[in-house]
């Protein structure tokens, strides 16, 4: 089925990122059921990640502009952070927290995506540095494969 304008459609999600963070690595790995919403030109993955540490849903949106930005947004309510990728770029941005806001800043390395209707398939590769105040918090990438 094909994604027309102002359509929803269920999508399984499978999701690797790795971190690098003072030397240490961690991978992590997800499979989960989504959502993919096109609204004019603009599409939307919508999906929940589990915090390994509570336990708790936390709702995470992937927002692709024709414009090729890229907007992460994860969390809610005191805990929010929405990253904005943009090849070759430095973007800042808040992350919200109970405690209060820490500016960061994102620089994208890399940008892929790869969309497909009829079968509706699609994957984004992003590659980013994490950094604030004028420190690398660390080297992140992100890899998602979604179909119907």
């Amino acid at each position: 089925m094909a994604l027309d304008a102002n359509a929803e459609l269920s999508i399984k999600i499978h999701l690797t990122t790795q971190i690098e963070q003072d030397g240490q690595f961690e991978q992590h790995v997800f499979d989960v059921t989504g959502q993919l919403i096109r609204m004019g030109t603009t599409l939307y993955l919508r999906y929940h990640e589990m915090n390994t540490e509570t336990s708790a849903a936390v709702p995470v949106t992937l927002k692709l502009q024709e414009d090729g930005l890229i907007i992460l947004t994860r969390g809610q309510d005191e805990t929010r952070l929405q990253l904005r990728f943009a090849l070759a770029h430095e973007i800042e941005t808040v992350y919200q927290t109970p405690y209060g806001n820490v500016p960061i800043i994102t620089r994208t390395t890399m940008m892929k995506v790869r969309l497909q209707n009829e079968p509706t398939t699609g994957e984004i590769a992003l590659d980013y540095v994490l950094l604030s105040s004028h420190q690398q918090l660390g080297k992140y990438q992100l890899r998602l494969i979604f179909q119907q």
